[in-house]
């Protein structure tokens, strides 16, 4: 009985050393009264399941605006527009997340780019034993091209009605594989200091393009509102949640860092 006192006391002292939000704080509190945060939930009973299809025929409806992608919150295997699922192993694995995702751009081609990213050009010899295919260790590298598209990466938790939406972009190369906008960019610069997604977009696209794509950020921040959902903003996110510590089903158990707001109610399995 004496240790379980201990651990509670301890617990609510480092809450009253946190700045954050009452409306987190309850939630966190609710979600997690363990102080562990991991997998078990089922998006088939969360709040967000009726919200769904309601919030993304809304976002589909704002006007000059094009709703690129959505994944949902269970993982599983993924088949490029080149593969046959029915023939083909899976090109990918998908984790299961935590939250929902849909990715918003500005209509036209006014927020698109060209790019290039290295790829195998014989994906027949990825074997266990690539030896066997006459390619030792090495593996022929060609490089392939790709459209991408700059927006906003807008995360629905399902176990709080919180929200995210952050600037990134969407790729998709010629052979159909993709890469996902992130809710948070690790882009660098050559020396090796984090790019910041708006200021970056400014540069690229100009002043005017960059009011178009902040105008869009309002309106969908409106539209999460208005279904209750809360957009927090980065400010709020970042900040750590001492007491908490992550699972060995979730990514954020693994490195030991201190856990955000952010990872709290947006994370991973493994």
């Amino acid at each position: 009985m004496s240790t379980r006192v201990r651990k509670h006391s301890g617990t609510r002292s480092a809450r009253r050393d946190t700045s954050l939000r009452r409306d987190v704080q309850e939630a966190v509190d609710r979600i997690w009264p363990d102080g562990i945060v991991e997998m078990p939930l089922d998006p088939d009973e969360s709040y967000f399941i009726e919200l769904r299809p309601k919030l993304s025929r809304a976002l589909r409806r704002i006007r000059n605006t094009r709703l690129v992608y959505e994944r949902e919150a269970d993982g599983g295997p993924v088949w490029w527009e080149e593969s046959d699922p029915e023939e083909d192993p899976p090109d990918e694995i998908e984790r299961s997340r935590s939250y929902h995702t849909f990715f918003v751009s500005p209509d036209g081609e006014g927020f698109t780019f060209e790019t290039e990213a290295e790829g195998i050009t014989e994906p027949e010899f990825m074997t266990d034993d690539f030896a066997e295919a006459g390619w030792g260790e090495e593996l022929p590298v060609s490089r392939i091209s790709g459209s991408g598209r700059t927006g906003w990466a807008v995360a629905v938790s399902l176990l709080a009605p919180f929200a995210v939406i952050e600037l990134g972009d969407m790729v998709t190369f010629e052979d159909g594989s993709t890469t996902e906008a992130e809710i948070e960019s690790y882009a660098q610069t050559a020396d090796g200091e984090l790019i910041d997604p708006e200021k970056n977009c400014r540069e690229v696209y100009g002043a005017s393009a960059y009011k178009t794509i902040l105008s869009l950020r309002a309106k969908i921040a409106g539209i999460l509102e208005g279904f209750g959902i809360t957009v927090l903003p980065a400010e709020e996110w970042r900040k750590t949640v001492p007491w908490l510590r992550g699972s060995e089903e979730t990514l954020i158990g693994l490195d030991g860092r201190a856990i955000r707001v952010l990872d709290t109610f947006f994370f991973e399995s493994l």
